[in-house]
């Protein structure tokens, strides 16, 4: 009989794992990228673990896919191209130099917060395309995916009849501004403006090159604003005038001199 009971005790207890798998992913499910439907082709992808101060700026490393998905769009004429903009909380989520949670948007405009950076990874990545290698912005979806983690943005050829509400990956549109693919958002709805970046140095075999001295003086001028804000929210909030204490606990040997009753 204990056999048996622990045996059932068992069994139950797995049927409940089990439930509780299916109902929440685990973090490794979490991080699997979903393979793409029939009709649809992964270009490549693009990472953006290199910039915590800027985690929705192109890297420079981004080239290569920048260009092959440009290239790809060119030759399919048949094709639109889905760029999946995807964040990971535990990396992202990060404590910036001033030591705040990325929660607000940063002053300077080229720090987001957590929730809209799948959406500024996205349409940044499509700013590039059509600023620097021609792309037609018709044919460029911003989205994103929140059934994985990851610090990517990830190229899709999708058939042309692809739009911001049927893109064929079941992800969310973001509505950049301006809005170039049809149907376009309500004028109520938030939208995203790119945040625009310096053209990425090549070299002769069509390589990036490092980061150029006007990138890292951009980065320099804006670690020093983030460093003075953060300097003058510490200064006001050291000039907050200090709480009045509660008077003591009333006890029998030491009763309420005074009311707080009105």
């Amino acid at each position: 009989m204990c056999i048996a009971a622990s045996l059932k005790k068992i069994l139950g207890t797995l049927a409940i794992g089990v439930l509780c798998a299916s109902a929440y992913p685990s973090l490794a499910q979490a991080h699997s990228k979903p393979k793409p439907p029939n009709g649809v082709e992964e270009v490549c992808s693009i990472a953006f673990d290199q910039d915590a101060i800027r985690p929705a700026r192109l890297e420079n490393g981004a080239l290569p896919c920048l260009k092959e998905a440009a290239r790809k769009l060119k030759e399919r004429t048949d094709r639109k191209l889905v760029l999946v903009g995807v964040k990971d909380p535990s990396k992202d989520h990060e404590l910036a130099e001033n030591g705040s949670m990325r929660e607000e948007e940063d002053a300077t405009g080229l720090d987001v917060r957590l929730e809209d950076l799948s959406a500024y990874r996205a349409v940044n990545t499509k700013w590039y395309l059509v600023r620097y290698l021609g792309v037609d912005p018709t044919r460029v979806i911003p989205v994103t995916d929140e059934s994985y983690f990851a610090q990517t943005v990830t190229a899709y050829l999708v058939p042309a009849s692809a739009d911001y509400n049927h893109n064929f990956l079941g992800a969310t549109k973001t509505n950049e501004k301006p809005c170039t693919i049809t149907p376009c958002y309500s004028p109520d709805e938030e939208t995203l403006t790119a945040q625009r970046r310096s053209r990425i140095p090549e070299n002769s075999a069509g390589q990036p090159l490092p980061e150029t001295h006007a990138d890292q003086l951009e980065l320099a001028a804006l670690q020093r604003r983030r460093a003075a804000s953060a300097k003058q929210t510490a200064k006001e909030k050291n000039s907050e005038p200090p709480l009045t204490p509660l008077p003591a606990r009333p006890t029998p040997e030491h009763p309420a001199t005074t009311s707080i009753i009105p």
